[in-house]
């Protein structure tokens, strides 16, 4: 078990660790502070982070938020430290002061571990709540898409497979604070624009869908709907918060009696393989990390049975950073977890997505 840490020590030790690392870093220190402190921790991470050449203050909150105790421990931290230079200071601690510290951890916890049921139950709350206005959204608030003088179709070259387009502009409001999600339209944007206070509560976010931005519907194996892809003529998608992603999915064309199944990343590079001609579905995950999620979902369900299995990876440069292709990475993991064939297709037009 790692030794405990007192907290001053945990922040002499960040002194050690360069606030302008990579992101992976960068998270992995707020899951430690985290794991170790619980929401104790928030200021030590944001006073670290604020030291960085990058710092925004908004980013900073979101991956506290989405930081989850126990992915990281303590440990994480003390290795960063121990590589950048600190030396834990060390002197040999009376019986008294061990099972205060003890004490001091057993506690840190137990609090922990009530954070993690409450978060855990306001987050299962509010993902409901966002599936419900999505379905709303979809039904009430989109129509088939107009593939003509649609941007992002036309750059990625392929056509509209199973998505919508918002018939007008609709926004969607998260209110964690209160445990609701609201859609608004017409009048009611203006209103709500202008009665958020200033600076907005961290509780309150909202997705605005423009006319014509294209929809993605997020559904699971059961087929409910919950969540949903914005994707802007511009090419940026954006997802609602507290949106579910993880084993959720869209579907081009039919998963039934056909021998092969493929499985893909975004919109473009799925309907780039959709539309080769070969007849067979192709499962849009949305995001790398998720392909396997998926396809373990699919696996699951008895979706897979007697079927091939393709995992096409998105046609991508080398992070100049790690050197890695996430999307081939994540292909090649799904292949050794389910087997199957790793496909890396040509780029779609403008760029791979």
């Amino acid at each position: 078990m790692q030794e405990p840490l007192p907290i001053h020590e945990a922040e002499q030790a960040l002194l050690y660790v360069n606030p302008n690392c990579d992101r992976d870093t960068w998270f992995s220190v707020a899951g430690a502070l985290k794991s170790e402190y619980g929401d104790g921790g928030w200021d030590l991470f944001e006073g670290w982070s604020q030291q960085g050449q990058s710092y925004d203050k908004n980013a900073c909150k979101t991956t506290w938020r989405s930081a989850q105790p126990g992915h990281y421990s303590i440990g994480t931290l003390i290795k960063l430290a121990t590589d950048g230079g600190w030396s834990r200071p060390r002197r040999e601690l009376s019986l008294e002061e061990k099972r205060a510290l003890s004490k001091e951890q057993a506690d840190r916890r137990k609090a922990r571990q009530a954070e993690v049921e409450a978060d855990e139950k306001r987050r299962a709350a509010m993902q409901e709540a966002v599936s419900e206005a999505c379905q709303t959204i979809w039904q009430e608030y989109t129509r088939l898409v107009d593939v003509k003088g649609q941007p992002y179709l036309k750059a990625k070259g392929v056509g509209a497979h199973g998505i919508r387009e918002a018939r007008q502009p609709v926004l969607l409001v998260v209110d964690d604070a209160v445990g609701q999600c609201r859609v608004l339209a017409g009048n009611e944007i203006r209103q709500f624009f202008s009665t958020v206070p200033k600076p907005r509560p961290d509780s309150l976010s909202y997705l605005k869908l423009d006319f014509r931005d294209l929809v993605v519907p997020m559904m699971d194996v059961a087929g409910k709907l919950w969540s949903v892809q914005v994707i802007k003529g511009t090419g940026t998608k954006l997802f609602p918060r507290y949106g579910r992603k993880k084993g959720c999915f869209h579907v081009l064309g039919e998963v039934g009696k056909t021998e092969l199944v493929g499985f893909s990343e975004g919109y473009a590079t799925s309907a780039s393989v959709y539309e080769m001609g070969t007849g067979w579905p192709v499962v849009c995950c949305f995001d790398s990390g998720n392909m396997l999620p998926v396809g373990q979902a699919f696996h699951d369900a008895g979706l897979l049975t007697d079927k091939h299995k393709v995992w096409a990876a998105d046609n991508d440069k080398p992070n100049p950073k790690t050197g890695k292709c996430a999307g081939q990475d994540a292909a090649a993991a799904c292949q050794a977890a389910l087997g199957g064939v790793v496909y890396v297709p040509p780029a779609p037009v403008g760029e791979a997505a």
